[in-house]
């Protein structure tokens, strides 16, 4: 009995370490949790390729307008050939269209996804005929909104007096709660407690990252442009509305994609459309009074090769742009559309925290000290962000507000 126990023991043993062996390494995760871990790996891919795809735009935007500043030596001059002096020469023509640009953005984008949207969904122009755009307001702000939040416009603001770091931390981050208070009377959604502290955590993270990145770049660098320098009460209206555009744009997208159940790519079509037509006359009133020479701007870009490259290149990224914003839209909502943007100085901290190791060995704490803590701060930034991300709850708090007919159903029903 002894013997034959032993031999039971022994199978048992081996079994179990087969059943060990055999077992996978991770265990099985619960649904909703595999979800959640999904849907921020998703979130965070799209956040990081907005980021990354901003920081192209506007570095490619730099190279275009200052392409004129570039300076070439001559080695061909007969003088220098003979022992003499060389030439130092100008290639290009000084690029100072932004207006011009913007309605070739417009055009490019209209066309480029009004033909995605007509090739993923085999629709047909006919089926367009039944939209009602003229009735819906949203289209209107919709439509004016995507026209002032564009890069390329905001590169006509650029101010002419110093503002303080503090004051422009809190004005960049602005954008965050004007879009969690047009929410409520755009989506019908309610505006509760919990909003409200996801919405003063997401703003506090920005203006923490704001203002730590003007500190640790020594200047407000964020803010630029190539065109007018306003002044006065006109620079503050422009600026308010510029802050103000995006926050629009993003909840008037997620209104017209949840309640019509419009595509996305049509959305963007439409969107882009419409602005060509709106800034058409915009811009023969410009060439007209002698604000921009349109036809010189047509004529620098088909001239040059390297000019006409750039303006594509900016086209389709900003096409990408548009494209992974409506996605962000589309997987969380418009208001953590907006309040992920701030991640780009997490990003532009990175880059120059990259760009300082490859050129130095020394660690950023012994060569840069103040660097350094202004580095952790943009940290603790992204720590206050996570707060408010763990704060959201939909489910308890954004409940569409019941309407009169609502109301009056329901009393119906209880009488």
């Amino acid at each position: 009995m002894a013997f034959q126990h032993d031999q039971e023991s022994g199978s048992f043993r081996r079994e179990e370490s087969r059943l060990t062996e055999d077992s996978p390494l991770l265990r099985p995760m619960p649904g909703q949790t595999a979800g959640g871990i999904c849907t921020c790996g998703v979130v965070a891919i799209l956040a990081a390729s907005w980021c990354v795809l901003d920081f192209w735009n506007r570095k490619v935007s730099d190279d275009l307008f200052n392409i004129g500043n570039i300076r070439m030596l001559d080695m061909t001059n007969k003088h220098y050939t003979h022992g003499g002096y060389s030439e130092v020469f100008a290639p290009f023509t000084k690029f100072a269209y932004p207006l011009t640009l913007a309605f070739l953005q417009f055009a490019f984008m209209g066309m480029l996804f009004l033909t995605m949207y007509f090739a993923v969904t085999q629709q047909r122009p006919a089926d367009l005929r039944g939209l009602s755009l003229t009735s819906d307001k949203r289209w209107p702000a919709l439509i004016g909104s995507h026209v002032f939040s564009t890069f390329w416009l905001q590169s006509l603001m650029m101010p002419h007096q110093v503002m303080s770091l503090g004051f422009f931390a809190s004005t960049r981050a602005f954008e965050i709660p004007a879009a969690a208070l047009l929410r409520p009377p755009v989506l019908g959604q309610r505006f509760g407690k919990k909003t409200a502290q996801t919405t003063a955590f997401a703003f506090g993270a920005s203006c923490l990252m704001y203002f730590s990145y003007a500190q640790l770049a020594g200047c407000v660098c964020i803010l630029s442009g190539n065109g007018v320098a306003l002044t006065g009460l006109v620079f503050w209206i422009v600026y308010a509305l510029i802050l103000a555009m995006p926050a629009t744009n993003a909840v008037c997208q997620e209104a017209i994609m949840m309640e019509p159940g419009m595509h996305p790519l049509l959305l963007l079509a439409l969107q882009n459309i419409f602005a060509t037509l709106l800034f058409a006359p915009i811009l023969m009133v410009a060439h007209v009074v002698g604000w921009e020479d349109v036809g010189g701007g047509f004529q620098v870009i088909m001239s040059y090769q390297e000019v006409f490259m750039l303006v594509m290149w900016l086209c389709a990224q900003m096409a990408l742009t548009s494209i992974i914003s409506i996605m962000l839209i589309q997987v969380v909502d418009s208001f953590w559309a907006i309040a992920l943007r701030p991640i780009r100085v997490v990003f532009w901290g990175m880059t120059a925290l990259a760009n300082f190791y490859m050129s130095s060995g020394l660690a950023l704490s012994i060569a840069c000290p103040r660097s350094s803590f202004w580095s952790f701060v943009i940290l603790c930034g992204c720590g206050l962000a996570a707060a408010g991300i763990y704060t959201d709850q939909k489910a308890q708090d954004d409940v569409p507000i019941p309407s009169a007919n609502d109301k009056a159903a329901v009393s119906k029903a209880n009488a």
